[in-house]
């Protein structure tokens, strides 16, 4: 859909391409609802042998993105009144003890560790968790069991941190409070009743960009821990069709709170459009009054209820990336959802995009926003 602004989208994300920061993007913008701008440009796929065009309905990896999902089954399980956003963690893992397997001695320090740490706390990344922990170099042992072990080694700080672990932690706690695995848990909270239906865990509904050369990145950050990991993926062929991020693939089989979305650009739209829409969905209430406008505050260190904030959401939104080179941005002065969809993976040598991202929000925003 060529759209006002189009050749101007078009400039931007093709200097980036031929830069090398990714071999191809998509962009889709919706205002109040409605698609006004969807454009692809470059390839999914860039081999040596191989050429496959990106396409508008190309599915993504989203990575971190993948926190979204998580964050609106939370709120949904808030708003059914399943528990609130100040209930002690502590006590929801006491609650969910069965379900969850945890033994007593382990539920006992994991209280300890994780002291007075609330669901908004996780949320907003003011738990004071250590950012990142490899549980696959311990895939044989279960989740609990090396959080407390990782906690105690490492006690929470009081400060902002953004950390996986938070966002881990809280789709277990999806999974105690359903009595179900993380994807049909978000698949009946979520995914169903937003109508999305090429969002999916584990693996694609379709065709997908490619992403890494096995875990380069992740294996250097193993090593420089000190830690040991045999089962790396092939380092030759660019990981598609199954998540990148090395928790979510060798230790959490597909699907985690932090990450393991597939999906393209019409449903993470659909999704920033429950946030303009104030909750509702096909006109009426699903989240709770003012629970959105919660979501998209600043509750400290420019962290929303699982959105960011901050420089990379130009006009007062908010939103969030993936490490995959993923984006989705709400903006609710202007009425706009973006997502901007790369591949920035699947290049010899990954870079920094949120200039890419910063640049072509900026444009979307003067075309669209008035």
């Amino acid at each position: 859909m060529r759209a006002a602004g189009a050749l101007r989208f078009e400039d931007i994300t093709r200097r980036y391409l031929d830069e090398g920061f990714f071999p191809g993007a998509v962009l889709r913008v919706e205002r109040a609802g409605k698609l006004v701008c969807e454009e692809a440009w470059g390839h999914a796929l860039f081999t040596g042998t191989e050429r496959v065009p990106m396409e508008n309905s190309t599915l993504f990896d989203l990575a971190s993105v993948s926190k979204l999902f998580t964050m609106t089954a939370l709120l949904r399980l808030v708003t059914l009144g399943t528990f609130g956003l100040r209930d002690p963690v502590a006590a929801l893992l006491g609650r969910f003890a069965t379900e969850l397997g945890i033994e007593k001695n382990l539920l006992t320090r994991l209280a300890s560790a994780v002291g007075t740490v609330d669901v908004a706390a996780l949320l907003t990344h003011s738990s004071g968790m250590l950012s990142w922990y490899p549980f696959y170099t311990r895939r044989s042992e279960p989740f609990e069991t090396i959080l407390a072990d990782v906690l105690e080694a490492h006690p929470r700080r009081p400060e902002v941190i953004y950390s996986d672990l938070n966002f881990m932690l809280l789709g277990r706690i999806i999974e105690g409070a359903t009595h179900l695995p993380l994807p049909a848990a978000l698949e009946a909270l979520v995914m169903r009743p937003l109508g999305l239906a090429r969002t999916s865990y584990k693996k694609p509904l379709g065709s997908a960009a490619a992403t890494e050369l096995g875990n380069r990145i992740e294996r250097v950050m193993v090593a420089e821990r000190g830690l040991d990991f045999s089962g790396w993926r092939d380092e030759t062929r660019p990981i598609r069709g199954e998540p990148d991020d090395g928790n979510c693939y060798y230790y959490f089989d597909g699907a985690a709170g932090h990450a393991g979305a597939f999906s393209d650009a019409r449903d993470l739209c659909r999704l920033g459009r429950l946030y303009i829409e104030d909750g509702r969905v096909e006109g009426a209430a699903w989240l709770a009054d003012g629970l959105t406008r919660e979501a998209m505050r600043d509750h400290g260190g420019m962290r929303g209820l699982g959105f960011q904030l901050g420089e990379n959401y130009p006009g007062g939104g908010c939103g969030h990336t993936g490490f995959t080179g993923t984006y989705l941005h709400v903006n609710s002065s202007a009425g706009l959802v973006i997502a901007i969809l790369t591949n920035r993976l699947h290049v010899p040598e990954p870079r920094d995009i949120n200039p890419y991202r910063r640049e072509l929000s900026e444009a979307v925003l003067s075309a669209f926003a008035g």
